[in-house]
């Protein structure tokens, strides 16, 4: 289903012209270099042809070339297009020594020499030419070399041009044509003949895929989809991807394909460390667009920040997990203005649907969740559904997930934020890989969140001792979607966005405790010295105990509570809510399930969000309290 739906996708890509994909029989390749032959084929100068527009450092030219081949070992050439160790035989990474490849450089000439004998094309003759008259013992020596001598060596690709001629020989037709027909005499003599799995049709099977190129974290020279590699994986006498028989044909294009959805910056996203592409079965560019912003919707207080890192890197770059290519992206303001409006529909409990115009909810989404794998890369997750349904689904994730927001704080939250939450000192290398991918299915698809996210949430919590608004969205997202998908309707409703004075849940009304608790204990604290600080507050040294076993603490608590509610400047106020709490309670439980502890958590938070919020002022003492808080 997927190498079908990416070469659909090849094909439509193919019939567009604007695209830009490689025909079969070519690829892209960064090219950093063009030697200037004449056409008795002697090395005139070198066209340096690297991009400097993405800052101080020079990037490879993305070109189309013959079709690379896949080096995993041996000595392999390419066709017009190659690094120095084939071309003037010579190579030098970085501090070691000079290595001369005269078996590379050797390979080069005969797979030129099969291509193009017998050719008149000038632009042939030149690079034949040149090939047989270079010594790559004397390359060093060249003085055309020597201005780029260390960048050349280094491992950059070139191509030819012939000197006074328009374009790189590569484009030259009748170069192009002695390729194309080497391609397809190579085809008609795969002996591995069967039928290919995504077509049906008899044809010439692929004995290797080519690489994908722009999953993070994988090699940089790419990995493959498609890949078996080692003896152990024969079966029936069958090796290599033999084991999974795809046309030779068909395995271009979906590599192509794919290869072309991990360079858009439009059609890919990270989540974590998942490279996530999508695409649509039709011409629907605004639903695209659409969908990246509703999946990873802005956050305005953190781009261009710790998420931006990512694309400026390029598509390879394994540095780092930055999840986020949104600092990178221009998007189209129709696409920023649709999903604005289906998150105010969300807000105002109506159909997300009704927040669609000038779209076509029917249309077909393909969505692929990738990962690294050593020299493979894993499918994470892997979905195809409607425009529409995935706007309801992405829309029920952030109803789930609304929750009362400090001031400083926006939402609605992207998944990369909420693995964060889950993460020691919020370094996400430091998450669990596994979230990334189960999250986004949840959304996706509407099933209930991994009970490792609720889990990992409550040890991260107890282990800081705090609360903060993502971890509180996604403790209530998590309890509203079990309670929906267990049938629990009514409890579902008891979990609201704020403070639910009506809740007699006992783990939620101790959460409202802890949270009066610790407040009286720092007013009586600022009481006459508003600068001054505790080493070591009750949620210090209680937190965690409490909403595991409330039995053990709150006496102790409540012991405490009397001396900072003598102190306190709203003590007596405190005191008629700890009393109002304390009466709908019924005892103390021993301990409290995992379950509860969420509820716990969300009567502290919300208890603690409803202190900063401006009450009417009938309220009295209470709101005079917050205001002195808050300057």
């Amino acid at each position: 289903m997927i190498l079908q739906s990416l070469y659909d996708l090849y094909g439509r890509l193919l019939d567009d012209p604007e695209s830009g994909v490689s025909k079969p029989g070519y690829s892209k390749a960064g090219v950093s270099f063009a030697f200037n032959l004449s056409e008795s084929g002697e090395l005139l100068d070198v066209i340096d042809v690297r991009d400097a527009s993405g800052g101080k450092k020079l990037r490879a030219r993305e070109m189309d070339v013959p079709r690379q081949v896949k080096r995993a070992y041996g000595i392999r050439a390419n066709f017009m297009c190659d690094n120095s160790g084939y071309m003037i035989g010579v190579t030098q990474q970085k501090s070691k020594e000079l290595e001369i490849t005269t078996a590379k450089h050797d390979a080069m000439r005969a797979l030129h020499d099969e291509v193009l004998e017998g050719s008149g094309d000038p632009g042939a003759k030149a690079v034949l030419a040149f090939l047989h008259g270079w010594d790559p013992a004397r390359a060093q020596d060249c003085p055309v070399l020597a201005p780029l001598w260390k960048d050349i060596s280094g491992g950059g690709n070139i191509v030819f041009k012939l000197d006074g001629a328009s374009g790189y020989i590569h484009d030259r037709p009748s170069v192009r044509g002695r390729w194309e027909r080497y391609c397809a005499d190579k085809t008609d003599g795969n002996e591995n003949v069967g039928y290919c799995l995504v077509t049906g049709k008899v044809g010439p099977i692929a004995r290797i895929h080519d690489n994908l190129k722009g999953v993070t974290g994988a090699q940089p020279s790419g990995a493959a989809l498609v890949s078996f590699n080692l003896a152990a994986f024969t079966s029936y006498g069958k090796e290599q991807n033999i084991n999974a028989p795809v046309g030779e044909e068909v395995a271009f294009g979906y590599v192509t394909a794919l290869n072309y959805l991990l360079r858009s910056k439009d059609n890919r996203m990270r989540i974590a460390d998942s490279t996530t592409v999508f695409w649509a079965e039709g011409p629907a560019r605004l639903e695209e667009e659409a969908f990246a912003e509703l999946v990873n919707p802005s956050q305005p207080g953190t781009r261009g920040s710790e998420e931006s890192s990512d694309s400026e890197a390029g598509p390879d770059s394994s540095s780092d997990i930055a999840p986020n290519d949104q600092a990178k992206m221009q998007r189209d303001p129709r696409a920023t203005r649709l999903v604005h409006d289906v998150l105010a529909k969300v807000a105002e409990g109506r159909p997300a649907r009704e927040g669609l115009s000038g779209v076509d909810p029917d249309v077909r989404f393909c969505i692929l969740g990738l990962s690294p794998n050593n020299a493979r890369v894993s499918v994470r997750f892997w979905y195809v559904s409607s425009f529409g349904a995935l706007v309801d689904q992405v829309a029920q994730h952030y109803a789930d997930m609304s929750i009362a927001l400090p001031t400083w704080e926006t939402g609605p939250f992207p998944i990369w934020r909420v693995i964060k939450a889950t993460a020691p000192l919020g370094d996400l290398k430091r998450a669990s890989p596994l979230l990334a991918g189960a999250i986004t299915r949840s959304m996706l698809m509407g099933t209930a969140y991994p009970e490792g996210l609720y889990t990992a949430l409550l040890a991260r919590i107890r282990a800081d001792q705090d609360v903060n608004p993502v971890q509180a969205a996604m403790i209530k997202a998590c309890l509203v979607r079990r309670d929906r998908l267990s049938g629990k309707t009514a409890k579902e409703g008891s979990h609201t966005v704020s403070l639910n004075e009506q809740c007699t849940d006992s783990a939620y009304l101790l959460g409202r405790l802890f949270a009066w608790l610790e407040r009286v204990q720092a007013n009586a604290v600022a009481k006459g010295n508003p600068e001054a600080k505790l080493q070591s507050t009750i949620r210090d040294r209680y937190f965690g105990s409490a909403s595991a076993t409330p039995r053990s603490v709150f006496p102790v608590l409540l012991r405490l509570a009397q001396h900072h509610i003598a102190k306190a400047d709203y003590g007596e106020y405190a005191d008629k809510q700890i009393e109002g709490i304390i009466g709908s309670l019924d005892g103390f439980p021993a301990y409290l399930d995992l379950e509860q502890q969420g509820e716990f958590i969300l009567g502290y938070y919300h208890q603690r969000q409803a202190f900063y919020e401006k009450k009417p002022a009938a309220t009295g003492s209470a709101n005079v309290s917050v205001k002195e808080e808050q300057q």
